[in-house]
């Protein structure tokens, strides 16, 4: 296996307080790796082997699906985890063949950041703070979620097996395929072994790579906030003191309109790269996300477990947070770029020399055009978020309808 130097993050990157929390988990699945870890190609191949393990279960399900293919019931309570899987395979096949370009929007997220950082005053610094303090609070909710959600579906699986109650046949959820015997309890413990695997790899990679493309985009907003900031708080002198300027402060101003000029030149130039190795996923989720939402809607509402009905909870709110995350930070993305024009405008323009209000009423045109993500054709905000919402229910309760 051979790795080359554009897939190697310095490791600098792994010290960066917006972006540590996140890449410490991909680090460890195996598919990020920084210049002074040992073993590199070992790291390397195991995230390999989960990526595998994770397809073969995937096959398997689909496999499963087939075999209970006309039981509403059953198709719906494996539709959940073979979807969600579906779409991360997908995301991590897409990851390896575009490593170089992932590698790339990291190194230029970190490096926008320290930029930053060297020029912050105190007021930025609180900006960036605040983002930081976001971040880890967003990650720790989200992992939460993640974890009861995974973890409460494998204590349910032991809990309904050692059930008096529970059916033989009903006793084993998984590897229907691999294990057809009509009783269960041949098989449980490498069924439930198996399944502790791979639940542990989905709840692992699922909200590590979920929060990595968030804090990219949380990275954006934040440096848009920054350049909001700095363009409002651009002062000239007065009036009066307008054919006194001297030359140097002249020059100090200019140089001040051009770099926040670059930066955002910059900004939207990365803010086009993260759509395009975002439109992809987002747009298999607007397509996929509505049928999984619904299928997981309809197996809470005919099961008679309660235990059951808390993961479906639990599993609904996990799956509908991560749609949250990508529209809402895209949202946010176009909100604060929207708002450069009016800032460069709150500034003490009007007492500008007239070569530099030139400069900013370029800079101000440049900004009407809205920065809008796009999942190709589908719009990133909160509208599409909602929209997806209504179409869940809709399928449920047409479903609802059929089956009654």
């Amino acid at each position: 296996m051979e790795l080359k130097d554009e897939w190697i993050q310095e490791d600098e990157v792994y010290d960066n307080p917006l972006l540590k929390w996140t890449l410490n988990g991909l680090r460890y699945f195996g598919i990020l790796l920084y210049k002074s870890q040992p073993w590199k190609k070992l790291n390397c191949f195991r995230g390999v082997c989960f990526t595998a393990s994770m397809l073969l279960f995937n096959i398997t399900q689909y496999v499963d699906l087939y075999q209970v293919w006309g039981n509403v019931g059953d198709m719906t309570a494996n539709a959940s985890t073979t979807l969600l899987f579906s779409t991360t395979i997908i995301r991590l096949f897409h990851f390896y063949w575009n490593r170089t370009r992932f590698n790339s929007v990291i190194r230029r997220a970190d490096e926008g950041t320290r930029q930053i950082l060297r020029q912050a005053n105190a007021e930025e610094m609180l900006i960036f703070t605040g983002n930081v303090k976001y971040i880890k609070r967003l990650t720790a909710l989200f992992w939460i979620c993640a974890l009861v959600t995974a973890n409460s579906m494998c204590l349910f699986t032991l809990i309904q097996f050692f059930s008096a109650s529970t059916k033989d046949s009903d006793r084993v959820t998984i590897l229907r395929s691999w294990y057809p015997a009509e009783n269960g309890m041949d098989h449980f413990a490498s069924v439930y072994c198996i399944q502790l695997y791979i639940m542990y790899v989905g709840q692992l990679i699922v909200p590590c790579w979920h929060v990595f493309m968030v804090s990219l985009m949380i990275y954006v907003r934040m440096a848009l906030m920054v350049l909001n900031h700095r363009l409002e708080n651009m002062r000239g002198s007065s009036l009066k003191e307008l054919s006194n300027m001297d030359e140097k402060r002249q020059i100090l101003l200019k140089d001040g309109i051009v770099e926040c000029i670059q930066m955002q030149r910059e900004l939207y130039e990365y803010a086009r790269e993260l759509e395009a190795l975002l439109k992809g996923a987002v747009f298999m989720d607007f397509v996929v996300f509505s049928v999984l939402l619904c299928a997981l809607l309809f197996e809470a509402s005919v099961t008679n477990s309660t235990v059951q009905v808390f993961i479906d909870i639990c599993y609904i709110t996990t799956m509908t947070a991560i749609l949250f995350l990508y529209y809402w930070h895209a949202n946010e993305i176009h909100y604060q770029a929207n708002l450069l024009s009016m800032s460069a405008f709150k500034s003490n323009w009007h007492s500008y020399p007239h070569s530099l209000k030139r400069c900013l009423l370029t800079f101000i045109c440049y900004s009407i055009k809205p920065l809008t993500l796009k999942a190709f054709f589908v719009p990133m905000s909160l509208d599409t978020f909602i929209a997806i919402l209504r179409a869940s229910y809709s399928y449920f309760t047409i479903l609802k309808q059929a089956t009654n």
